[in-house]
Formats: C-alpha cells, structure tokens, sequence
C-alpha cells in the first residue's frame, strides 16, 4: 500500500504543501484550536482529507527539519521509587502543559544501562536530557554533551562544568536532621545510608558528622553504609537495630524513604517501637510517617520546585540562552514535625 504524503493531502485539500505544514505542525491551544496563520475552516477541512487518506505526520522528519523534536529523556535511578516518581510526574505536567514528550527511564544504579539509556535516548533525537547519575556516569553525560545534547543533573552531582544542575543542600538537611535530634537531648545518634556513595547521600553523612563533631559527640558518629539491593537491605537494617539496642543507640537518621521503611519493617520484626525504643529522623513525605503517633520528623525536600527548575534550565540550555550563574541551581529542604492527617505540619529550624 502506497505511503500517504504531505503532497497527497495538499492535492486533496486543493491548497498549498505549506498550509498542509502549517496545519499538521500547529500546537492545539487550550481552548482546543490550532495555533497557525490558516483560516480554521481551511484548517478543519486539512485536517478531515489527512483523516481520510489516512496520513500521519513524520516526527522524526520533522525533527530533522527543524533541528528540534519537542521532546526530552529523564533518567533516574528508580522510577518507582517515591521521590523519583513524584519529580517525574511533576516534569511531565510542565512538559505537557509546554507543548513536549518526555521519555522516562531508570539506570537501576547500573552504569552500563545507563550508558545504553542515554544512547537510546540520543538515537530518539531527543532535545536534551534529565539526570540523576549513577556513579561513574561522567564519561556517558560527557560525551552526550559533546554531541551538543544539553543534560540537566538533577539531585545528584558530578564534575563537568557544561552540565547544568538543579540539587538539594543535602549537607545543610543532613545538619538539620541531626541537630534536631541533639536539641531534644539525644546523644547517641546514628545514620544508615547506602554503599553506592552518590553526592545526594555523601552529602547528608558529611551534614550529620559535621553536626555531631559541632555537639562535641564526634566520638558518637556512626555511618551503617549497607547494600542497595533491596533484601540485603532489608536485613542489614534488622541487624543494625539488633545490634543497636546492645550498643543503647538512641536514634537513627534515615536519608531516604526506603531505608525508613526497611527501619520500621526491623522495629516490627524485632518487637520494638518508634519511639519508645528508637528515634528517627526520615526523609520525604509518606503516609507511614503522618499517621505514626507522634507522627515521624522527616525533611521534605522541593520536589515540584526540583522538576520546574530542572525542566527551566534544560529549556535555556536547548535554546542557548542561559548564562553560567543560571546554570547551578541549589535549593533548600525543610524539616517538618507535623503531618497531613490530624497534626498541622510544623516547620522547624536549625
């Protein structure tokens, strides 16, 4: 069967090649019109014939053309993991609402997939990309950016002075953390983190031993560094807590959402309670913490601000009109003591 072609529907249609163009190329506005210099009798009558003959626009083509292809790749470490999910789906809202595609994917923490991610990515034509790279990814984001390809860091850092980055002070919300636990007169305060070493995580351990040597509890510091995957983690928190109760630990700072979920897995498998045996400081939002009573400290960073800022800089970046300063963008986290169901959340500061 014959391929129907832009010429097709112009001969059909009984107008020129370049009002087809202009038709099938328009944005749909919000109020549900075509934004293009045709008359909208004319553009309803183009769009009925491509119905009709059955033609699709070539977008690949039309990325060729034009140089841009209105669409962007996010990679993260895990798209089903809550903060992840919650920035992505935040992008996809202002890209839609932007007239863009985005193509979401995860690294798993893995560089090879990550590597075979971007070139995917780059073989879609995509405008430019978002990332949270793993460790090691700097060579992979080099080269794309080498292409001319702008990539957007987002969470995590990494060396290279023409990626731009949108991060959270994650020294600061470690220091926040860890000084909130000090003020209500814990002195025994640990931390259990991952062994994957990204800045987002070594940025928060600094946060939490710089606080404790500040308090003159350096002797105190305790850093858990245990496996990303999910049942090494699971048991290495349970024989952390085991432990714990041995040593008199008296609270833990737990930087991300999974490992206080795997905290309070250990508390039930162990018969312990939170916070009768244990303190916790824990990181996002989540319903486990609202409806705990008391319900849980957490720091919840800016996600919606994460996404926006993030999908801004890339937007400059592909146009070419961001300068160096606007290139690093570095927000702020908050530690919050109340919670959505019952207890008015309550910022504090440290």
């Amino acid at each position: 069967m014959k391929k129907v072609t832009i010429r097709d529907v112009a001969r059909e249609a009984g107008v020129s090649v370049t009002l087809v163009s202009f038709v099938m190329n328009a944005k749909v506005g919000p109020d549900g019109r075509l934004d293009c210099p045709v008359n909208p009798n004319t553009a309803a009558r183009v769009l009925q014939v491509a119905k009709k003959l059955g033609y699709r626009r070539n977008n690949a083509a039309a990325a060729l053309r034009s140089g841009k292809s209105n669409s962007i790749a996010v990679i993260v470490s895990d798209i089903a993991n809550p903060f992840f999910a919650d920035i992505c789906r935040n992008i996809e809202n202002i890209a839609k609402n932007l007239g863009y595609t985005v193509i979401f994917a995860s690294s798993d923490e893995n560089l090879e997939k990550l590597a075979r991610l971007v070139d995917t990515m780059v073989g879609f034509n995509v405008d430019g990309l978002i990332v949270a790279p793993c460790i090691g990814a700097g060579g992979v984001l080099q080269r794309t950016s080498d292409l001319g390809i702008p990539v957007v860091l987002i969470d995590r850092d990494i060396e290279g002075e023409e990626f731009g980055r949108v991060l959270v002070d994650n020294v600061d919300a470690g220091e926040m953390a860890t000084k909130y636990l000090i003020h209500q007169g814990f002195g025994k305060i640990e931390m259990i983190t991952y062994k994957i070493g990204v800045t987002s995580l070594t940025d928060r351990e600094y946060g939490y031993s710089k606080a404790m040597e500040d308090a003159g509890l350096k002797d105190e510091i305790k850093l858990h560094r245990i496996e990303y995957d999910a049942n090494a983690a699971k048991k290495g928190v349970i024989e952390i807590f085991r432990d714990a109760v041995k040593r008199g630990t008296e609270a833990f700072i737990l930087p991300t959402k999974k490992l206080a979920m795997y905290s309070f897995n250990a508390l039930n498998v162990l018969g312990l309670s939170f916070p009768k045996d244990f303190a916790f400081v824990c990181y996002d939002e989540s319903d486990t913490y609202d409806l705990n009573k008391p319900v849980v400290p957490h720091v919840v960073q800016p996600v919606a601000e994460l996404a926006e800022k993030s999908f801004d800089l890339l937007q400059k970046m592909v146009e070419g009109t961001v300068s160096d300063e606007e290139k690093n963008v570095i927000l702020k986290a908050k530690l919050i003591l109340g919670g959505r169901f019952g207890v008015d959340p309550t910022e504090a500061i440290f």
